[in-house]
């Protein structure tokens, strides 16, 4: 199966993603991401054993035992590829915690013998894919705060006309 972790994002967070892909549909063409989609990937797996899982569920305890939830701010609109067909994303202000919690869970699967796509972690969400913004007219993007606190294993189910993300298992940062 075909797996991910991301960062859970708080309901203040996705209200103005939201937003700002509603902004967007008035400027740009391409396939929008399904608000309940939204997420900020920390570990994309790939293909993965259903008989892991456990593994994985553990290695997220294991990285998330030691951190806090901590607070994040969207910030500005980016992408990635040709600008006929790229993915649009926003990102966030610049966050030591987000950092740090990718790296803890990369660390914790890279030490269970799990791979993943191992790019420098930039946190975003991905708003668009297949976006044509050879115009250069985007919208100003919706901007607000809240505070991740959960991460989660997902299963990628490509079959369809759009991806569908189940969640297989959930860590909370546990509080001080």
């Amino acid at each position: 199966m075909r797996l991910f972790v991301a960062a859970d994002l708080p309901d203040s967070v996705l209200d103005a993603l939201v937003e700002t892909q509603a902004a967007l549909r008035e400027c740009v063409a391409g396939r929008y991401v399904a608000p309940d989609s939204l997420h900020v990937t920390l570990a994309f797996l790939g293909s993965v054993e259903a008989s892991r899982i456990p593994v994985l569920a553990d290695a997220l305890e294991e990285a998330c035992a030691g951190l806090t939830p901590f607070d994040v701010t969207t910030a500005g609109l980016g992408s990635f590829g040709r600008r006929a067909q790229t993915t649009l994303w926003q990102g966030f202000t610049a966050s030591d915690e987000f950092v740090h919690l990718a790296k803890c869970v990369r660390r914790e699967l890279a030490d269970r013998g799990f791979s993943f796509d191992s790019k420098t972690f930039l946190p975003h969400v991905t708003l668009m894919r297949k976006a044509d913004i050879r115009s250069g007219v985007l919208p100003m993007p919706s901007i607000a705060s809240g505070t991740i606190s959960t991460v989660t294993l997902f299963k990628s189910d490509l079959s369809g006309p759009f991806p569908v993300y189940e969640p297989l298992h959930r860590t909370e940062l546990p509080a001080n």
